[in-house]
């Protein structure tokens, strides 16, 4: 049998209220959208670079 100080039970219990507080909270902004502007691109080069490679 592991006997705990209340003092150590009471700082678990708070720990992991605050993690879970803390996730529900963070999971509320996913689901926010944001508008945003679409303008016509014309004559335009749009390059993408993932960014992934080493330099060698």
């Amino acid at each position: 049998m592991i006997l705990l100080p209340k003092r150590r039970i009471l700082f678990i219990v708070l720990v992991v209220f605050v993690s879970v507080f803390t996730y529900f909270l963070s999971a509320e902004n996913l689901n926010k959208t944001v508008q945003t502007v679409s303008l016509p691109v014309t004559n335009k080069v749009v390059v993408l670079d993932a960014g992934h490679g080493r330099r060698r």
